[in-house]
């Protein structure tokens, strides 16, 4: 099954490629690359780990595997075959007010292809998503996607944004 995505995936992008000027993306763009997730923040800084150092960066907390890299080429595409992508379920508690986090790394490879836009030298957007670059970093905020629940899970009581940070490698 996996070498079935794998062909349909590859296929994908080289018709993709063909189907794409090359003129419409400055070769010389800061964005060429590849990127690597270096910072999974939701605002919030935890031990989830129970190594009594609070971090805001998930990352530095979990052990699910993160192989996630941005590529993004000169064609016009941005792809990453190893999506970062843990099921993490928060609630608060209401005695005093702490985030207690139910954590599963996922299992297998999500991936995607799609094209992106180059806005002006220091935004890039893909997937409908403006993304800022400053220096080697690039930041990507998804707002109020992160559900906070009650403790029993019955009721949604607040909502985080998530920030994702990428690395140029």
């Amino acid at each position: 099954m996996n070498r079935i995505a794998f062909t349909f995936f590859i296929c994908w992008i080289l018709m993709l490629s063909a189907s794409c000027s090359s003129d419409d993306i400055d070769v010389n763009s800061s964005i060429i690359g590849s990127w690597k997730l270096t910072n999974y923040n939701i605002g919030v800084s935890v031990d989830i780990d129970k190594d009594d150092i609070e971090n805001l960066n998930l990352l530095n907390e979990l052990n699910c595997s993160n192989n996630e890299i941005l590529i993004f080429e000169s064609n016009g595409t941005v792809s990453s075959n190893d999506t970062f992508n843990p099921n993490i379920d928060i609630s608060k508690s209401n005695l005093n007010g702490d985030y207690v986090f139910y954590v599963e790394c996922a299992e297998g490879v999500i991936g995607f292809a799609t094209l992106y836009n180059t806005l002006n030298d220091d935004t890039v957007e893909f997937n409908d998503k403006p993304s800022a670059i400053i220096g080697n970093t690039l930041t990507r905020v998804f707002e109020n996607v992160i559900e906070v629940y009650n403790e029993d899970f019955s009721e949604i009581i607040e909502t985080k944004h998530l920030t994702l940070i990428y690395t140029k490698q």
